[in-house]
C-alpha cells in the first residue's frame, strides 16, 4: 500500500520527534534505579541514621520534664527536630535526585523541549484518555503492573522466607536488637527488589525503544514530501544549472543535423529539421533568443547549415512551438516556402 509505514525514520524526522519531546524513553528505569539507589544509601547510613534518630528521640523525650510547653519552647522544639530530620534524610533526597537525573539523562541525553510542557487538550480529554486505557499500549502497561506486582511479591516472601528463624525469635531478644534485625531483613529485600525492577526496567526499555522506532516509521509518500520541503536550495539550484547545460549542449548537438535556421536576425534563431520518412512536419530542433541565438546561427555556419532571415516567421515559431515539437499547421505555408528555397538552394550549389 502506498501509505504504509515500511520506511525507516530520516534523521531530520528524529529530530522533529526530539523538539516535540518524543524520545525512547521507559520511566521504569528511573524508578528501579532510585529505589535500588535508596536502598543502598540507607544500608550504607544506617548506622549514622540510626544514631541520629535515637539522639533526637532521646533529647526530646529528655527535655519534656525539664522545659516550660510555651508557644516558643514548642516552636523552637519542633524547628530543632525538623532540622535533625532533614540533616538524616538529606543524603538519601539527594542520591535518589542525582540518580533521577542520571537516569533520565543516560536513556534521552540532555533535552529541553518547550513544546512537550504546551498544554495539549487531548491529555485531559476523558475519550481520548478512555481510548488510550483501553489501546494496546495500556493491556501492555496493566501487563507489565500484574508481573512487576506478583515478582516483587516473590521476591519479598524469599526474604522473610530465609528469616523466618530471626523473625521468630524476635520475641525472646531486646527491642533494639530486634528492630536492628527487622531493618536488615527490610534493608537486603528492598535491594533484592531494586534488582530485580532493574531487570524488568531493561526489558521496558527496550520495548520502549522498538515502539519509538516503529511510531517513527514513514510510508515512501512521506520521504518524497520531505525531501521535496527541506531540500537544499542551493543544491536544487546547482541540480537545475546543471539539468539547463545539458539541455543546452543537446540541443546545440541537434543544429548540424537542421535542414535550416530561421532568423530574426539578432533577437530569435529557430532550427528546423525535416524528414519525410520519419516526419509528419517539420520539427524544431533548436531554438533560442538573444546570445543563445548567436551561438546557434555560429553552429549551423560552422556546419554549412543555411540561415533564412524571416522576422515574423522565427518570431511565431519560437512563441509557438518548443524543442522537439512539430509545427503547426498555421505555419505550413510559410515553412514550406522556406525548406523549397533552401532545397533549391542546396540543388544550385551541388549543380555547380
Amino acid at each position: 500500500m502506498a501509505g504504509e509505514k515500511t520506511e525507516a525514520p530520516t534523521p531530520r524526522r528524529r529530530q522533529e520527534a526530539r523538539k516535540k519531546g518524543q524520545v525512547a524513553k521507559s520511566m521504569e528505569v528511573s524508578t528501579a534505579l532510585a529505589l535500588l539507589g535508596s536502598f543502598w544509601v540507607l544500608k550504607a547510613m544506617g548506622g549514622y541514621s540510626g544514631e541520629t534518630y535515637m539522639a533526637v528521640m532521646k533529647r526530646s523525650f529528655t527535655s519534656l520534664g525539664t522545659v516550660d510547653l510555651t508557644p516558643n519552647t514548642v516552636y523552637t522544639g519542633g524547628l530543632a527536630l525538623m532540622m535533625a530530620m532533614a540533616q538524616m534524610l538529606a543524603p538519601l533526597v539527594a542520591a535518589v535526585l542525582v540518580i533521577g537525573v542520571v537516569a533520565n539523562v543516560g536513556q534521552v541525553g540532555l533535552l529541553m523541549s518547550p513544546e512537550a510542557l504546551k498544554p495539549d487538550p487531548n491529555r485531559i480529554n476523558p475519550i481520548s484518555g478512555a481510548k488510550r486505557l483501553f489501546s494496546l499500549r495500556g493491556v501492555v502497561d496493566l501487563f507489565k503492573s500484574l508481573v512487576k506486582i506478583f515478582i516483587v511479591g516473590m521476591v519479598v516472601y524469599g526474604s522473610l522466607k530465609d528469616n523466618i528463624a530471626v523473625l521468630l525469635a524476635a520475641p525472646r531478644v531486646s527491642v533494639g536488637a530486634t528492630v536492628g534485625a527487622l531493618l536488615t531483613i527490610a534493608m537486603n529485600a528492598g535491594i533484592r527488589v531494586g534488582v530485580v525492577m532493574l531487570v524488568i526496567a531493561a526489558a521496558d526499555y527496550l520495548y520502549q525503544r522498538y515502539e519509538f522506532e516503529k511510531s517513527l516509521k514513514m510510508s515512501k509518500q512521506e520521504i518524497q514530501e520531505e525531501m521535496k520541503r527541506y531540500e537544499n536550495p542551493q543544491l536544487k539550484a546547482r541540480i537545475r544549472s546543471r539539468q539547463r547545460q545539458l539541455a543546452m549542449n543537446r540541443m546545440m548537438a541537434a543544429v548540424p543535423k537542421a535542414d535550416v535556421v530561421i532568423t530574426n536576425p539578432t533577437h530569435f534563431a529557430v532550427a528546423l529539421q525535416y524528414d519525410r520518412a520519419k516526419m509528419n512536419a517539420p520539427q524544431v530542433v533548436a531554438k533560442g533568443q538573444q546570445l543563445v541565438a548567436q551561438r546557434i546561427k555560429e553552429k549551423a555556419k560552422e556546419n554549412n547549415v543555411p540561415l533564412v532571415e524571416n522576422k515574423p516567421l522565427a518570431r511565431s515559431l519560437f512563441k509557438s512551438v518548443e524543442i522537439g515539437q512539430e509545427i503547426p499547421g498555421n505555419l505550413y505555408a510559410a515553412v514550406a516556402e522556406v525548406l523549397a528555397f533552401v532545397y533549391r538552394l542546396k540543388q544550385t550549389v551541388h549543380a555547380w
